[in-house]
């Protein structure tokens, strides 16, 4: 009878530590966002970050008046990962909108769109889907960020395909 007081013990200070990670990774998401453009990128990066950019999967060279980026750019250290994100940085933020956050430890994924005006005279502003994973240390900065476009085609193409074959059934 002991044994089975002692696993729920345990399995109770687990689920404390998870809440009390999770709510110390919520408190560091939310400072940071809050204070994004005060804070600078020194402080909101951990020295050996590593920084991914990823936009080729949505075929487009460039994305607003951001710089070109051929396809994905990956960096690591801090110095280049500042550089890196102050040359894409406002381009990003003015036409990003974040409509979602999943927090997981230290792990937080900002999920939204980011519509910009088109670099071709006459074209409409362009959208798509956005997500921005990062994993903090326990200082609260970032060591792995990863800012990527989200290609919904394939998936749409997998619901069309199983809608069209009968794979899909209603609930």
């Amino acid at each position: 009878m002991q044994t089975g007081n002692l696993q729920m013990s345990t399995t109770d200070s687990e689920r404390q530590l998870e809440a009390e990670d999770l709510a110390q990774t919520r408190k560091m998401t939310e400072h940071m966002l809050q204070e994004w453009d005060l804070i600078t990128w020194n402080d909101l990066l951990a020295p050996d970050v590593a920084l991914s950019v990823r936009v080729g999967s949505i075929d487009i060279d460039r994305v607003g008046d951001l710089p070109p980026i051929d396809g994905k750019l990956q960096v690591s250290g801090r110095e280049d990962a500042e550089r890196a994100l102050k040359s894409i940085y406002h381009g990003i933020k003015r036409g990003l909108c974040v409509t979602s956050e999943v927090l997981s430890g230290y792990e937080v994924v900002l999920v939204g769109n980011l519509s910009l005006e088109s670099t071709k005279e006459g074209d409409l502003p362009r959208s798509w889907p956005i997500a921005i994973y990062m994993k903090l240390n326990a200082n609260g900065r970032i060591s792995v960020m990863t800012i990527g476009l989200i290609d919904l085609q394939p998936l749409i193409d997998a619901i069309r395909s199983a809608a069209q074959t009968g794979a899909l059934t209603a609930a």
